[in-house]
């Protein structure tokens, strides 16, 4: 009897050793560093984030091969006119009537974690600020950004754009306020092509001050020239596209997006906003001083949510909660502290 209760504990210590050990070989990350690709493998999705700027379209940072694992639905945009943008990026650097950069087309330091990797643009004469960004997956369908800022010089309504585009098939929602003054009640609208429309690119603004920020002339200098529609002001920092009960949401921390951009529904093949499918957060707008540091956080979420707005507003709180902790400056070469 004593015999038979030992070999029963030593399988039981044997069976929790083999699952421990399955569970630390299945890794979240997979670095590949002779093509620059980082592998991720998450429950519910799954994909490659590139950084290989010389092979991969002119791109130092994008995803490709995202994959919903429940569904078998693909989020990113590998096939047709998008092929090669990939899900998520970096886009413009702007300032106030200007135009600095694209951080997908400069070159970073790359720097693997156990979870994600870091990214880091190191200034240029174009572009006189640091910036880092940390892309960390999360069990079990989160991509978490966290973004750090040092500025060298003074830039007035410094902004970083970013990006995000889908697949065919998905189609744009935002969450607008139901009043245009007042206190702010959410609601979810579908944002569809009309003459009025046509043609240049829906962008959601938090108030007054950011609409004027998106038709201050920035957006018609470097490349990509477009114009924006300004729409009703946002009720959250966040939107989202849509295929059959999958969702793709990108969302950020209200105090440092000044508005959301989401193409409209329309005819893909000829027209290229619609084409586009593509989700955008106008991050900062603020006056940068030389020697400041800001830090910031956005998430995307893919999962079968069915487009409930209940959900999404969870999700958001979610997000707010997790956020709320982090400082959103940092000092840069502190002095040292005297005794």
């Amino acid at each position: 009897m004593i015999y038979s209760k030992t070999n029963r504990i030593q399988i039981l210590f044997f069976l929790f050793l083999m699952a421990s050990l399955h569970l630390t070989s299945q890794s979240i990350c997979t670095w590949h560093p002779e093509k620059k690709e980082l592998e991720f493998s998450l429950e519910r999705i799954s994909g490659i984030l590139n950084c290989d700027l010389q092979k991969e379209h002119g791109k130092s940072h994008h995803f490709s091969n995202v994959i919903h694992k429940p569904t078998g639905t693909k989020i990113s945009p590998d096939e047709g006119s998008m092929a090669g943008t990939g899900m998520l990026n970096f886009f413009r650097v702007l300032i106030e009537g200007g135009y600095l950069t694209e951080l997908r087309v400069e070159e970073p330091l790359l720097e693997p974690t156990e979870d994600g990797i870091i990214c880091t643009w190191m200034p240029t004469i174009r572009r006189q600020a640091k910036v880092k960004v940390k892309f960390t997956f999360r069990q079990p369908n989160i991509i978490d950004m966290d973004m750090w800022v040092e500025t060298l010089t003074n830039y007035p309504a410094f902004e970083i754009l970013l990006s995000a585009y889908m697949a065919p098939g998905f189609e744009s929602g935002v969450y607008v306020a139901k009043e245009e003054f007042g206190p702010i009640e959410a609601e979810q609208i579908r944002v569809i092509d009309q003459p009025m429309i046509h043609g240049i690119w829906p962008f959601f603004p938090r108030d007054e001050a950011g609409a004027n920020l998106l038709t201050d002339g920035r957006h018609q200098k470097g490349r990509w020239f477009w114009r924006m529609a300004i729409g009703r002001r946002y009720a959250m920092p966040f939107g989202f596209f849509s295929k059959n009960g999958v969702d793709a949401i990108l969302m950020g921390r209200p105090e440092d997006v000044y508005a959301v951009g989401a193409t409209y529904k329309g005819d893909p093949e000829n027209d290229n906003v619609a084409g586009h499918r593509s989700l955008y957060l106008s991050l900062f707008g603020e006056d940068f001083k030389a020697g400041e540091g800001r830090h910031t956080q956005m998430r995307m979420i893919i999962d079968d949510f069915g487009s409930d707005a209940k959900k999404h507003k969870e999700l958001f709180q979610s997000f707010l909660k997790d956020t709320e902790s982090k400082p959103r400056s940092f000092q840069i070469n502190p002095a040292p502290k005297t005794k």
